[in-house]
């Protein structure tokens, strides 16, 4: 009845719209699990919704102790809910960026922190205030679960000394 290359181009093209379509990422809560003291002080993070039926927003309040530039590495790294065992487990998928090539250049995570006002780099000490974040932007990555966890950690120098660290449990599904 059809020509089987014509099914497999079918398949494929189903497929490219999937996957070029990317995801949505929705925090849901946030976690802060460390702060060093030596870096930055009176840190808040929370996740709130913009308006009674808005989409959900994530806000950051930190004073900056130290010039941040590319002296620090910024760790992310996502974990899927497993419904079987009801615990996140690790997924393949990371991110290792220095903090002037994610905020100037990095083409998928940097439009959002320059949208909310990180544009420079060095960050400068003082206070840094990122109200109703929303991670709005197209990801064109696949992922096959709709919950998980990102944990971010900035990390100091070739010593590795850890920064913070914090976790935002979200949700993940189709634009």
């Amino acid at each position: 009845m059809f020509d089987r290359k014509f099914v497999w181009i079918i398949i494929l093209v189903l497929y490219g719209v999937y996957c070029f379509d990317g995801i949505t990422v929705v925090p849901e809560r946030a976690l802060l699990k460390y702060v060093n003291e030596k870096y930055v002080s009176n840190v808040s993070v929370g996740v709130r919704r913009s308006t009674k039926r808005g989409e959900y927003v994530f806000n950051v309040k930190l004073i900056n102790k130290t010039a941040v530039g590319n002296n620090v590495t910024f760790h992310l790294v996502i974990y899927e809910l497993s419904t079987r065992y009801n615990q996140y487990v690790r997924t393949l998928m990371e991110f290792h960026y220095k903090w002037c090539d994610l905020v100037l250049r990095d083409m998928w995570f940097g439009p959002i922190l320059r949208k909310y006002g990180l544009t420079e780099c060095p960050t400068p000490p003082g206070p840094i205030a990122i109200s109703n974040m929303t991670f709005s932007g197209k990801f064109p990555f696949v992922v096959l679960f709709d919950k998980g966890k990102l944990e971010a950690t900035w990390t100091v120098g070739p010593s590795g000394e850890v920064m913070g660290c914090l976790e935002v449990f979200v949700g993940l599904g189709k634009p």
